[in-house]
């Protein structure tokens, strides 16, 4: 990812926070906190950006975004909203779930106990982590799903706090699971794909555990669970 100019962004009454070497090592680009603790991070992962508005323990805002050259104009107009007062009275993380939940009257199937047991699962029971992508209800769109589900998936994938929406499965609407994924070796011209695939030992922890799950329309491979379904 090339280096984003900063220092262009219109910042009237947030301070730009100096990053540590724990935060760059988290994958964190840039940071501006508010007085009484709203803060925006920019982070880089899973090859896209993204912004997230937070306080305290409540995640007010979640963007992910695919292509950088939007970025930066994403970037100045939260900051403009944040400054504007938008989120000055913003609900809780709690309370847009359950506002949510209640608009698209949508039904739980999920609990905390039942990811729980999805994560150790993953991590502990198959012969590889499988890749997975989360929808969460705070996302504005599901492009990066469609993304996700028709391209071969090359890595393995992380089930730690951070990368596990830090546990809070309360916002997490679906996540998409694939039970196979490649090791790529070789060059451009002369690449090697080596395939590792685990969907019989995933639908069978699935029902060992009763974690409910479906496959994903007409894809191989992948599968749903839902958090919350309408």
């Amino acid at each position: 990812m090339t280096s984003l100019p900063f220092e262009q962004l219109h910042i009237e009454h947030g301070v730009v926070q100096e990053l540590t070497e724990k935060d760059l090592a988290s994958d964190l680009l840039f940071c501006v906190r508010w007085k009484g603790g709203l803060t925006l991070k920019l982070s880089y992962k899973w090859n896209s950006c993204w912004i997230l508005v937070e306080k305290d323990d409540s995640i007010f805002q979640s963007i992910r975004i695919v292509k950088e050259k939007y970025v930066m104009e994403k970037l100045q107009k939260t900051i403009t909203s944040i400054e504007r007062g938008n989120f000055a009275r913003q609900k809780s993380t709690a309370e847009l779930v359950a506002q949510i939940v209640q608009k698209r009257q949508l039904t739980s199937c999920m609990n905390n106990t039942r990811w729980d047991k999805f994560r150790s699962a993953m991590i502990t029971e198959m012969p590889f982590r499988p890749p997975y992508e989360i929808k969460t209800l705070l996302d504005e769109d599901d492009s990066f799903i469609q993304k996700f589900v028709m391209h071969d998936a090359a890595y393995c994938g992380f089930y730690d706090e951070e990368e596990f929406v830090y546990f809070n499965y309360k916002v997490i609407e679906y996540l998409v699971v694939k039970t196979k994924y490649c090791d790529v070796t070789g060059g451009r011209l002369v690449e090697h794909k080596t395939w590792h695939d685990a969907t019989e030992e995933f639908i069978g922890l699935m029902k060992k555990y009763h974690i409910p799950y479906v496959p994903y329309e007409n894809v191989d491979n992948t599968f749903i669970i839902y958090g919350y379904r309408s």
